[in-house]
């Protein structure tokens, strides 16, 4: 009981500090990209503007479809080259399942994910959850970590989940 209590509390803290640039204004993506370093055009701040209507994780062609079915035509390589950018200077995470399955999440705070295998369905999990192991140079060699990110694959025995973590 204790835990579940314990659990609740950290999602809620997650919750709250994730939604904080959710449902933002055009003007306000666009000062955003602008903290960020980027130049906001138009194209950018549409692109930004749908990724951050809420925590989610969509796919290239699913924020293509979007645009150019709501707004203006977008080119593939514009949304492509603004999804490149946003992942650099950290507006977004790129969630690489595997080659043709690639993913950008709003979230880029630390966190982790639960793939689940029925329903294709991508769930945050908070990272104080679930801890990372601590790696360095000397028990790798000569390969130098930048991130570690932890995928669980599976299948829901229950609605766990449900309105508890971030999913898309």
């Amino acid at each position: 009981m204790k835990k579940q209590i314990v659990e609740r509390k950290l999602q809620e803290i997650v919750h709250k500090k994730n939604n904080m640039k959710y449902k933002l204004s055009k003007r306000e993506v666009a000062e955003l990209l602008r903290e960020k370093g980027i130049h906001p055009t138009s194209q950018r701040i549409e692109i930004a503007h749908f990724i951050y209507q809420k925590p989610q994780h969509i796919s290239a062609e699913e924020i293509l479809h979007h645009l150019n079915k709501e707004y203006e035509k977008v080119s593939q390589a514009t949304v492509y080259n603004t999804l490149r950018l946003f992942v650099e200077k950290n507006v977004v995470k790129e969630l690489i399942f595997s080659s043709d399955r690639i993913y950008y999440d709003s979230n880029t705070t630390n966190h982790h994910h639960f793939l689940d295998l029925d329903t294709g369905k991508i769930y945050d999990i908070p990272a104080c959850l679930i801890p990372a192991p601590e790696l360095n140079k000397k028990e790798l060699g000569n390969i130098e970590v930048e991130e570690i990110n932890i995928l669980i694959k599976g299948r829901l025995k229950s609605n766990h989940f449900e309105g508890n973590y971030n999913k898309s």
